[in-house]
């Protein structure tokens, strides 16, 4: 099996967790996850910079390079249709 094949593999299996991530501006970034240990390790990420003011590199929801942004909030939620 090949690394793409690997990737192609984790990227279509089924997502049962979500890191939402609130912004001061009211903006939201929303992460889907297979397992709860993987959205636990990509939220530890984000809590630490609950708070502090950012930087920003530019973003999907409409933050421009160079844009000063605060993390106010950061939960995993389950996805529905979670397999057990």
């Amino acid at each position: 099996m090949s690394a793409m094949d690997i990737i192609a593999r984790r990227l279509a299996a089924p997502k049962n967790f979500k890191v939402v991530t609130w912004y001061e501006d009211g903006a939201v970034r929303e992460h889907e996850t297979e397992t709860f240990g993987q959205a636990d390790t990509h939220a530890l990420g984000l809590r630490g910079k609950i708070g502090r003011e950012l930087i920003s590199h530019g973003d999907e929801i409409g933050h421009q390079p160079g844009d000063i942004v605060k993390i106010v909030s950061v939960e995993i939620l389950p996805l529905g249709g979670m397999q057990s």
